[in-house]
Formats: structure tokens, C-alpha cells, sequence
């Protein structure tokens, strides 16, 4: 008996995409897409973008995760700072600051390599953040 799952749509879509076609855009370029700006809700973790548009009831504005909406959120994921985004962090807005994995511990960045499985499952990649790994 295979106790494996077939991939579902998420996976299969997530699984062809190739980060040299998605579209690209900026950390400050994400935060448009929060639903406000744009209809669109997107959540970036790793520097791939996910739509989350389809869960309005959990990303929407005014609910619960639209706090990680239009950023890059893989620093907060790994040290499970869900509740509060830090404002500013050495001077520069959260934007800037909430993808950075540097630092965090191996057991943090496997807990940030589980929620990527957990977006790839439930959410498609449209994009990438082309400034993910820039420092300035």
C-alpha cells in the first residue's frame, strides 16, 4: 500500500515553475499587492511569491494574517512572530527586514522549509522578489 499523496494542483503548478520565467518585482514593488493597492494578496516566503487571494477570509484586510500580506515574511515564519511585524528593525521598514533568514538558528530555518511546503501546497507562485538576497 502506497501511503503517499498524488500531488494536487499547487503542487503540480509549483513543481513546473521556473524562477527564470515568473515575473519579478521588488520587496517595495510586494507590498502593493495587499488587497488595498492591488486586489491582489500576495505572501512571499524564500523569495517566491505566493497568491493567497483565494483565502480572503484569513489574508483579506482586516483579518488575521493580512499582517503578512505584501512582504516577504520567511525571518518572521522561522521565529514565529506571527502576532507582531516589527515596524522597523536597524532603521528600515519591515519590508526590508522580514525576509533576512541570516541568523536564525537550523532548527528556525527548517521551521521557515516547512511553511514553504505548507504555501507550496495550498497557494501558487507567481512571482519571485528580485532583491530577496540584497543587502544594502
Amino acid at each position: 500500500m502506497n501511503d503517499e499523496k498524488e500531488p494536487n494542483e499547487f503542487q503540480i503548478h509549483n513543481s513546473n515553475v521556473s524562477i527564470n520565467t515568473l515575473p519579478a518585482c521588488t520587496r517595495s514593488q510586494l507590498t502593493r499587492f495587499n488587497g488595498v493597492d492591488r486586489p491582489q494578496l500576495y505572501v512571499a516566503i524564500r523569495g517566491y511569491i505566493y497568491d493567497v487571494s483565494s483565502n480572503v477570509d484569513n489574508y483579506g484586510v482586516g483579518k488575521g494574517y493580512h499582517k503578512l500580506v505584501g512582504k516577504d515574511v520567511s525571518r518572521l515564519l522561522g521565529l514565529n512572530k506571527l502576532s507582531v511585524l516589527p515596524e522597523e528593525k536597524d532603521g528600515k521598514p519591515d519590508w526590508e527586514t522580514s525576509w533576512d533568514t541570516s541568523g536564525l538558528t537550523e532548527q528556525q530555518q527548517e521551521t521557515v522549509d516547512k511553511w514553504v511546503l505548507f504555501f507550496q501546497a495550498r497557494y501558487k507562485i507567481v512571482g519571485v522578489v528580485v532583491d530577496h538576497y540584497q543587502s544594502k
